[in-house]
């Protein structure tokens, strides 16, 4: 799988479907029928995976609960958890030119209404209202300021 990268700007049309920009198409992959769209957890935005990349990201998840022992089926807080992984999250189609229709409670938690912008992240794309972005760009720090301070020598 390709890694997703670079800014898109979009619309979103009156039926909340939008078409993913051709080069982050191109990366999801050929024969694509499906795509997971999940609310952020920290923001008010969307982030799309492939359901290959999704599945990877709920193991990982699960592997990492309880101190590295892994999800435990008897636990109510690791069962709660993978149900507000899941809750939060939905299937949607794609078509063939790459459409997406975005469920109408995804669209009021991102505050998503018409211009958008697709971020690739990765192993995921973004998704967030056009406006909210460009505030969040303002206030960044600067990426040479985030790397000495997130990369320690």
């Amino acid at each position: 799988m390709k890694s997703f990268l670079s800014k898109y700007d979009a619309l979103i049309d009156d039926k909340g479907r939008v078409v993913l920009p051709s080069p982050l198409k191109k990366s999801m992959g050929e024969n694509l029928e499906n795509v997971i769209i999940e609310k952020d957890f920290f923001k008010a935005c969307l982030n799309i995976y492939r359901e290959d990349a999704w599945n990877e990201k709920i193991s990982t998840i699960e592997n990492q609960l309880n101190d590295g022992r892994g999800f435990d089926p008897l636990s109510e807080e690791d069962n709660e958890l993978i149900i507000i992984l899941h809750e939060n999250s939905a299937r949607a189609s794609i078509a063939a030119n790459g459409r997406i229709n975005i469920p109408d409670e995804h669209m009021k938690y991102a505050g998503i209404a018409r211009e958008v912008v697709f971020v690739g992240a990765g192993k995921y794309i973004r998704l967030m209202d056009k406006d909210k972005y460009e505030e969040e760009r303002q206030a960044r720090k600067p990426l040479n300021e985030i790397l000495k301070e997130r990369i320690k020598k």
